[in-house]
Parts: structure tokens; sequence; C-alpha cells
């Protein structure tokens, strides 16, 4: 009997996940609008110091949170004496100067006396936010991202306690320590042709960059008529590194299937950074997901990406 192919999308996900519970959303501890930036990044407003709004992107793989000195000099605030930090972008590194915020604010969250790194303003010429808010600050909560709600939801980490929720599938996170930081990066798999590549979950990254070793593992070789041109990755200090821009078709990730999702292909330092240079290796930016609701749940490693809305016809449901 073929009763089961009348079955759509959203009730098969219910069948196979039968344990499956409703994540409630209206349980967050601070909603904050959002706009996507021309980079593709997530902004959102933040006080700091009971002043602003400022604006704010996300960044899941920068390891400590920044504002850049405009702001730094506007709160009179002073470098911490002897208070350097390495920081690493995707083209090479940099030392920078860290100062002691006393609050920064979303909604009726604070967080307080937070130590942050100040960059130039030089650093960031094509943006116009304030700063950026990575893993130390993100960590503390649960992330929720609504495309349909214009919204970025923080929540508390046991909210998400169940294993499955109805409407939601999940992908698991690998997290893993760079350096001396007591941060993590995270890392999840990606498929195209076949093909699994190591990616780094990377929210600061509006585009996503495969390294050559994972455009030569899917059939590219650098003379493909397939490639576009791109301009070049510009790094913390000035220096540029020079890509390429590819479509690709398909990227599966767990159960779920992206479309026609733009590649830059380049060796950045940055994956020699994340010990990622000798294989396959990707960043997946914050434009591969922004289509999609989603929440990050830090404390079980994974990403619920919500695949009962709009774009449930895209979305390859199996039982792993």
């Amino acid at each position: 009997m073929r009763i089961v192919a009348q079955v759509n999308g959203a009730a098969l996900l219910c069948m196979l996940c039968s344990c499956a519970t409703i994540l409630d959303q209206d349980a967050a501890l601070a909603t904050a609008p959002f706009y996507i930036e021309n980079s593709g990044r997530i902004v959102i407003e933040a006080h700091v110091n009971d002043r602003g709004p400022f604006e704010f992107a996300l960044d899941t793989a920068a390891s400590i949170s920044l504002i850049f000195d405009d702001l730094r000099h506007a709160l009179e605030l002073q470098p911490l004496e002897g208070g350097e930090v390495i920081i690493h972008g995707a083209v090479e590194s940099g030392r920078f100067p860290l100062v002691t915020v006393a609050r920064i604010s979303i909604g009726a969250e604070v967080w307080s006396n937070v130590p942050i790194v100040v960059m130039p303003r030089e650093t960031q010429t094509d943006s116009t936010i304030d700063g950026i808010l990575g893993i130390d600050f993100l960590s503390r909560y649960a992330v929720g991202f609504s495309s349909q709600d214009g919204v970025v939801r923080l929540y508390a980490p046991d909210l998400l306690r169940h294993r499955s929720y109805r409407g939601w599938t999940a992908i698991p996170l690998s997290p893993q320590r760079i350096g001396t930081s007591n941060a993590s990066l995270y890392f999840f798999d990606i498929e195209i042709r076949r093909r699994k590549i190591r990616s780094v979950f990377d929210l600061g990254a509006g585009l996503n960059v495969l390294n050559w070793h994972a455009a030569r593992s899917v059939g590219m070789q650098p003379n493909s008529d397939r490639f576009t041109a791109s301009d070049p990755v510009i790094g913390i200090t000035g220096s540029a590194a020079k890509v390429s821009m590819l479509n690709v078709e398909e990227v599966t990730t767990g159960s779920v299937t992206w479309h026609n999702e733009k590649f830059l292909i380049g060796d950045l330092g940055i994956f020699a950074l994340f010990e990622m240079s000798e294989g396959p290796a990707a960043i997946v930016g914050a434009g591969m997901f922004t289509r999609r609701d989603f929440i990050i749940d830090f404390v079980r490693n994974r990403l619920l990406i919500n695949v009962a809305g709009a774009e449930a016809a895209r979305v390859d449901i199996e039982s792993h």
C-alpha cells in the first residue's frame, strides 16, 4: 500500500519524532529586532554602559566580543594597562588592546564587567556596526533567530532540555577550543556532491568559503569556467587574499538541503589557525541560515532548524 505517499513533510517529521514536544518560543529572556547587513551578517542593537543603542553583529567564530575605537572614544573607556590580545582574522592576525565595559544590555539581560577587545574602525571600512558579540556572550544563552518575526531571542539554556521538538530538526555541533581561550568554536559537516566537508559555523561571515582542497574534492579545478571573479577578502590589518566565487547547486547538512549557495574559494589564513588547511574544509556563514528560523543550543552542542515553515518542501526528511 502507498498511503504514506500522501503524507506531507511536516506530518512525516512528526511521525519520525513521535516523542517530540512543542518548543516554547515565547519564553525568551530578551528579544531584539535584527537587520541583515550588506555583508550578510545578523545585526542587533545593544546598550553599552547605559548609552546607545549601538549596533552589534553576531559572530559564532569570535571567541571574544569587541567594539571599534570610535565607540571606545565616545564612551571614554581606557585601555587596560598591559592588556592586549591577538585577534585572528580570515587573512591575518593582529594585536589589539582590551577595555572593561561595565554593562552591555539587550532588553532586560545585562552582561556586567566585560573585558572586550578594541579594534580600529579601518578594519571594518564597509560596515557601520559598532561592535561584535562573540561566543563569550552568545554561549550564555540559547540563541534563537526568527526570519518570520524579524527578531533574535535569547533563551535560558535549560529551555531546550528536550531531545527533539515538533517541526524542528537538529544538526550536531562539535565544539573545539582554539588556542588558550576558554571559548570554543563549533564545527559541523556539510556535503557537496556526496563529499563530506568539515565546516566552521561562523555567523560572523556573511558568505561561505571553501578551501581549494574542498573545491578539488568536489571536482572543481582552478581553471574551471564555473568560477566567477570576486572582490578580494581584506584582512584585519589591511592585507588582501585573492578568492574566486562558485555557485553550489546543492548543500546538505544532516537532513536539511540548501540550494544555489554561493561560496568563495580560497586558502585563507584562518584555515591554518583552525587546523583545517591540510584537507577539505569550509566556513559556513550567516547567509546560509537566515532564510530559516534556527536556534543555537550551545549547552547541548546542536543547531535546531525549523523545517515546518515555508521552506519545508526543500527539506529531505529521513530517519538517521
